[in-house]
């Protein structure tokens, strides 16, 4: 049974998710989707949005049985088909400028452990296609948006496998409300703070005129070599970001909640060396765990997994995929990192450790980049793909050393961890 103080922490977090995480503005329409066991939740989250002034608020259930059904049964052509209803009323969001909340968390964690990956490819492909002027409105923050955690009991037991079902709900939840500051007397003050001190890293960045972060975690891997000497350049105007975005019209959004990584993006063909993962990632809600990818002038030209080696070999036929479209800095003091736990969830595991991202880039990470048309887009060397995967490769004994537009270097990470002039003011 929940405490009567984690429940007064569980609306606390919905009257954020819509006052920060999106910031909805009186008269503005929201969508949120989430599965259907986040109803009671959800529900507090719809009765803050219309009380902060929400004109409509749309509700998309997730139901992965409902999803497997399909796949598992429909006719292969079928899962070629997308209505047109739906691309209808993803035009009017985008033209209205619907702010969207995604709550994430699963009911149903193995629901597709039995599925080709193929399948699943095609199916997403189909939507990904149709869909594509929405997911580019997102990303480049023409609308506000936010994605954040609402705890299931199965999600639960896949991160606490040794509790009870209630206990590990319980413990899920409290990790929830601490990693989004939602434990502290003033949430929306702790965040301001947040969003302030990873910034000073982003003006760091910048001062230093960093074009390119190199990877290096000196322990010996298996074939002999340093287990990660990766090299990422970046295009010749980049920008740094971390916590807080903003919509062309001004207003500040918090695309993840919880957040800690600061992030650019890479140009697409500069791109060197290897890397290893540290931790496992989901495409497809499928494992991939144990990881190597080799580079070459930008390009994937390598890669193995322990675990999950179809899921990657499906994932790399996307146009695009062999490519990265984001280069992230996590400390690995991250309250998520220090959990000590595997959340099976990217939006908690990408925050605990530095990743890099396979396929498409956020426009925000070159300066002035949501304003480029597309052939300023392809010249400045922006990736491009309808797939975005996150592959965390932090580790405690990893160093990041910057390299400056003059080809000078700077010490940016060392063991995993910010240096304290990236931190300073």
């Amino acid at each position: 049974m929940m405490d009567e103080q984690m429940q007064e922490q569980q609306a606390r977090y919905a009257e954020l998710l819509i006052k920060l995480g999106v910031n909805l503005q009186p008269g503005q329409s929201l969508r949120v989707s989430g599965e259907l066991a986040h109803a009671e939740f959800v529900r507090q989250v719809v009765a803050q949005a219309y009380q902060a002034g929400a004109r409509y608020v749309q509700m998309d259930w997730i139901d992965a049985p409902t999803a497997h059904a399909r796949l598992a049964n429909s006719q292969p052509d079928y899962l070629d088909y997308f209505p047109d209803y739906e691309v209808a009323r993803h035009h009017q969001m985008v033209d209205e400028t619907w702010a969207r909340l995604s709550l994430v968390g699963p009911a149903y964690p193995h629901a597709f452990d039995d599925l080709d990956p193929a399948v699943m490819q095609r199916a997403s492909r189909a939507r990904r296609t149709k869909l594509d002027f929405y997911m580019q409105a997102v990303m480049s923050n023409q609308l506000q948006w936010c994605v954040a955690g609402v705890p299931t009991r199965a999600w639960a037991s896949e991160v606490y496998p040794d509790l009870s079902v209630e206990d590990a709900l319980d413990a899920l939840w409290r990790i929830v409300l601490q990693t989004c500051r939602v434990d502290r007397p003033d949430p929306i003050a702790a965040w301001e703070r947040h969003d302030h001190n990873l910034k000073s890293i982003t003006r760091f960045m910048d001062e230093q005129q960093i074009r390119a972060v190199r990877y290096m975690d000196a322990t010996t891997g298996p074939d002999g070599k340093p287990n990660t000497d990766l090299t990422v350049g970046l295009t010749d105007h980049p920008n740094w970001i971390a916590a807080s975005s903003q919509t062309p019209a001004g207003v500040h959004f918090m695309a993840n909640m919880p957040t800690e990584e600061v992030f650019s993006t890479p140009h697409r063909l500069r791109t060197e060396g290897w890397v290893r993962t540290s931790k496992p990632t989901f495409p497809f809600q499928r494992m991939v765990d144990g990881a190597y990818f080799c580079f070459e002038q930008g390009e994937m030209v390598e890669y193995r997994a322990e675990v999950g080696q179809d899921v990657l070999d499906e994932f790399f036929t996307n146009e695009g995929a062999r490519r990265l479209g984001e280069v992230s800095l996590v400390d690995e003091r991250s309250p998520i990192n220090q959990a000590g736990v595997i959340f099976h969830e990217i939006l908690f595991d990408e925050n605990a450790v530095s990743h890099i991202a396979f396929g498409q880039a956020y426009p925000e990470g070159v300066v002035g980049g949501d304003a480029l048309d597309q052939a300023e887009y392809e010249a400045m060397g922006i990736n491009e793909s309808k797939v975005h995967v996150d592959f965390m490769i932090g580790t405690a004994t990893m160093n990041v050393i910057g390299i400056r537009a003059d080809g000078g270097e700077v010490l940016v990470m060392e063991n995993g961890q910010f240096v304290a002039d990236a931190l300073s003011e």
